[in-house]
């Protein structure tokens, strides 16, 4: 179902947690401290990111851990700034694809002809950007994690366009199916983002399959057991579970971090060109629930060379008070 809102809603900001959030509705953009420092900008939100905080409750859900320097929190903090650190670069199939698709991907990932297969060759970036969308759902929108998905082992070469977060709001019962997107401007972003959307469905599938359904693979999260535990005894596919748990809504929050093409964008033109230009369409006939999330971080490439910078710095220092 798509369709242009109506946009004329006056825009709300708020202070969080360092940020200026600038509302509508379905429409948030989180806007850093020092925006109009480039240098400061940067360097306050990667220390956001990778605070100590952060680090540690990055695989939690609803409990959430205050860093106070135990032996064991420096072990836990090594662990989980190892992920970023994957040396292993996974070579994922795209399929068949338009020149102007093909294009947009050459812009954001590195593009290999493997025996007349299109591969894309995925680096750090997806992960910085999964890993930041993690902390906004779980902290400002208190969404509760079913399963961080960098413990899933689930086979990423289904698509470049899979699922990047499994959460679920507890107390209405409503699953959510996250998209992260990392891009140099935010039309890039849009369009990557409708190209997922256009396999949603069956990426949701997949996921309840390889994910949700499993029974001793992956540590679900207590809330999604208690809630769909004993129905997805009963449902081999999300279908049968929709049916069974008498679900009516889903959510999709799509994450859109990227630089700025242009000084004069604002946040409110990042706000309303998502909720313009994403096919807001409906998936298994239920009501479909949109959050979209804009994060500028003025220059992608330079956020993402001192984000590295930090990870590297930060994993030496724990593996040192570690040993």
């Amino acid at each position: 179902m798509n369709g242009v809102r109506k946009l004329e809603e006056k825009i709300k900001i708020c202070k969080y947690d360092g940020f200026d959030v600038y509302s509508i509705k379905e429409g948030y953009s989180f806007v850093y401290a020092n925006f109009n420092d480039e240098d400061k900008f940067i360097d306050g939100l990667t220390d956001y990111l990778f605070s100590e905080d952060n680090l540690l409750n990055y695989a939690n859900r609803t409990s959430k851990v205050t860093f106070t320097g135990e032996a064991k929190q420096w072990v836990r903090l090594y662990h989980n700034i190892s992920v970023f650190l994957n040396s292993r670069l996974e070579m994922l199939e795209i399929g068949d694809v338009t020149e102007e698709l093909k294009n947009l991907l050459g812009e954001e990932y590195k593009l290999i002809d493997e025996n007349g297969e299109l591969k894309v060759q995925k680096d750090k970036v997806g992960k910085i950007g999964e890993y930041t969308f993690h902390i906004l759902l779980t902290n400002y929108f208190q969404l509760d994690c079913i399963v961080p998905k960098f413990r899933c082992s689930t086979d990423r070469n289904m698509s470049v366009f899979g699922i990047d977060t499994l959460f679920l709001d507890t107390r209405n019962k409503i699953l959510y199916f996250g998209e992260s997107k990392f891009s140099k401007n935010i039309e890039n972003g849009i369009k990557l983002a409708n190209r997922s959307l256009e396999e949603y469905e069956q990426q949701i599938r997949e996921e309840y399959r390889g994910v949700l359904s499993s029974e001793d693979a992956f540590d679900l999260s207590k809330e999604f057991i208690d809630i769909f535990g004993e129905a997805r005894q009963l449902c081999i596919s999300f279908e049968k579970l929709i049916e069974i748990s008498h679900i009516t809504e889903i959510g999709v929050p799509i994450f859109i971090a990227h630089g700025n093409t242009e000084e004069k964008d604002n946040p409110k033109d990042y706000i309303q060109n998502m909720r313009k230009k994403i096919n807001n369409q409906t998936f298994f006939g239920l009501s479909t629930k949109y959050i979209f999330i804009s994060l500028p971080v003025i220059s992608k490439n330079k956020f993402i060379e001192i984000a590295i910078k930090k990870v590297v710095k930060k994993y030496h220092e724990y593996e040192q008070r570690s040993s």
